[in-house]
């Protein structure tokens, strides 16, 4: 009786053991030659989410950058459409200059979002033209008029690039402040600005494209800017928002 038994168990413990190894050769087959794995919705297949949307591009201005909140202009704006059951997606990126969100609008995501955008708004430009300031520090050896230049003709290809994917959608320039006007060459930036925004709303106007012009907004540096007397202030953030809001009803 205790031989059986003691067949039995080692019996059991081979087997056991048997099957420990197979699992061991199984995976390490996974490994070494991994099986082909297919994704059960392709990307174009995709289901686009059902409702309205409201998509934010741009730089910083557009991500909030120097609000006390982080609101900046876009969340109240957001709060204001979420009403109406509109969505809100904020694509933009600190520091983005005019070529970098070019690059963005080829990626295929973000050309599907804005296809199907109700309401667009935008801010570019302004770190094309500042580049952090040293534009204005060194503006007797920059060759600001090319920069200007170069940065105009992307804003006309920004433009029609977005018009082109969707031909129906609200969309909403916001265009430039003088945020160095008590520096030595920062009165030299006003006329660049505001040639800049009459610029902007001739090439906004032939893709059915609104424009807002900040440049009034900043007078009084430390109440109109942040802390870092770059960015907006959050009255100025407000102003901003008031503005799409009045825009877009």
């Amino acid at each position: 009786m205790k031989q059986s038994k003691w067949y039995a168990f080692l019996s059991g413990a081979v087997l056991l053991t048997g099957i420990a190894v197979y699992g061991l050769w199984i995976g390490y087959q996974d490994i070494v030659n991994p099986p082909e794995r297919t994704l059960s919705v392709s990307e174009d297949e995709r289901p686009v989410p059902e409702g309205d949307v409201y998509v934010a591009l741009g730089d910083s201005l557009t991500r909030g950058v120097g609000s006390t909140s982080g609101a900046g202009y876009v969340q109240p704006v957001s709060a204001a459409l979420e009403e109406e059951g509109v969505r809100t997606q904020n694509l933009a990126v600190s520091g983005a200059r005019t070529e970098d969100l070019l690059t963005q609008l080829e990626q295929p995501e973000v050309r599907r979002t804005i296809e199907n955008a109700r309401y667009i708004t935008l801010t570019i430009g302004g770190n094309d033209l500042f580049n952090r300031g040293e534009n204005v520090d060194n503006f007797e050896s920059v060759d600001i008029q090319q920069v200007v230049t170069d940065a105009k003709t992307n804003l006309e290809t920004i433009f029609t690039e977005i018009r082109s994917l969707n031909d129906s959608a609200t969309i909403v320039y916001i265009g430039l402040y003088n945020p160095f006007q008590n520096d030595e060459n920062g009165q030299a930036f006003n006329q660049l600005i505001l040639d800049w925004n009459a610029s902007a709303k001739q090439l906004a106007n032939a893709q059915n494209i609104d424009v807002i012009d900040p440049f009034a907004y900043i007078s009084d540096l430390s109440r109109d800017l942040a802390t870092d007397q770059f960015h907006p202030s959050d009255r100025t953030y407000e102003k901003f928002a008031n503005d799409v809001l009045f825009v877009l009803e």
